[in-house]
């Protein structure tokens, strides 16, 4: 019979342990792995393991052994932090709600705004309308037509942006027996023009006719004869009269009332701009020259109460008769 063999001698511990003091040795696979758990403990056993309370972040432990205690998460924390965020979006949130509806009632008020400007100012809606435009204060038909025909250049012109006076200088101007015009708005499409006349006063024989003047000199027409009624404008020696002659004489005619105007016949100035006028019953006024129009008219007119050959107003604040 073969004899057993004898056990293999179990190897000594790195450490030094008493392995043989713990009784027989082990034999086969056995004693392999005690061999194996016997060397990984003993390397854990050189790791020195973290005090109590000694943690890693996330609460493990170092060399990824978590602690003993429990990690605590403050859920007050949590919903603190959470509360807090979503009122910060839901104020951003609201802001912008806010800004976009300031952007769109800006927006809409623009609009609004550009809208309004168009109907009143260009749309046809307050347009000028030539018809629709009344003449007051002609003493003729013709100078309504013709203020109508100055009107008639600014046909379709918003009444908004119709400039009014504008408008009455230019009828003053385009027709010379028109001293004024005042301009009104006649809401949607009309115009009002009130007009201030020129009175003609005097007339002046030319070359091509009588002009007649009113009593600022102005020419108004040029007729073929003598105008009844209106003084003559003469030179006492035939000579030619320059304008400023004329003009001295058409201002004493204009400045006297209607009823002391139409006792003039004629009148006359010298080189010097010395004015004489001569009344329907041959009287003679001494005028004098153009200083203080409206108050000799107004002693002139007292002196013919009275019957003379000569009123003179030269120096109204002393006047004589002869």
């Amino acid at each position: 019979m073969r004899k057993p063999r004898a056990p293999r001698p179990a190897p000594e511990s790195p450490a030094g342990d008493s392995g043989a003091g713990r009784g027989a040795p082990r034999t086969g696979r056995a004693s392999r792995r005690g061999s194996r758990v016997g060397s990984a403990r003993a390397g854990r056993e050189l790791v020195p393991r973290p005090a109590t309370g000694e943690r890693g972040e996330g609460g493990l432990a170092v060399f990824g052994r978590r602690s003993s205690e429990p990690v605590r998460t403050d859920r007050r924390d949590q919903v603190v932090s959470t509360g807090l965020t979503d009122r910060l979006a839901e104020r951003r949130r609201a802001n912008r709600s806010l800004l976009l509806r300031r952007a769109t009632g800006l927006l809409s008020v623009g609009i609004g705004v550009a809208l309004l400007v168009w109907v009143v100012a260009f749309s046809p809606l307050l347009a000028l309308r030539t018809r629709d435009v009344a003449v007051v204060g002609s003493d003729s038909d013709p100078d309504a037509a013709a203020v109508r025909d100055v009107a008639a250049e600014h046909e379709g012109t918003s009444l908004v942006r119709l400039d009014v006076a504008a408008l009455g200088d230019e009828v003053a101007d385009d027709l010379p027996r028109v001293k004024s015009a005042a301009v009104t708005r006649s809401w949607p499409h009309g115009l009002t023009v009130a007009l201030t006349m020129r009175v003609p006063v005097a007339q002046h024989r030319t070359d091509t006719g009588y002009e007649v003047l009113d009593g600022e000199a102005v020419v108004l027409e040029t007729a073929d004869g003598p105008e009844p009624g209106l003084a003559e404008i003469t030179s006492d020696d035939g000579a030619a009269l320059t304008q400023e002659q004329v003009g001295a004489v058409a201002e004493a005619v204009g400045s006297l009332d209607e009823t002391t105007r139409a006792q003039v016949a004629s009148g006359s100035a010298t080189a010097t701009g010395q004015v004489s006028l001569v009344l329907t019953s041959g009287s003679r006024v001494v005028w004098g020259d153009r200083t203080d129009p409206a108050l000799k008219a107004e002693v002139l007119a007292v002196l013919l109460g009275q019957t003379a050959s000569t009123y003179d107003v030269s120096s109204p604040r002393s006047p004589t008769t002869s």
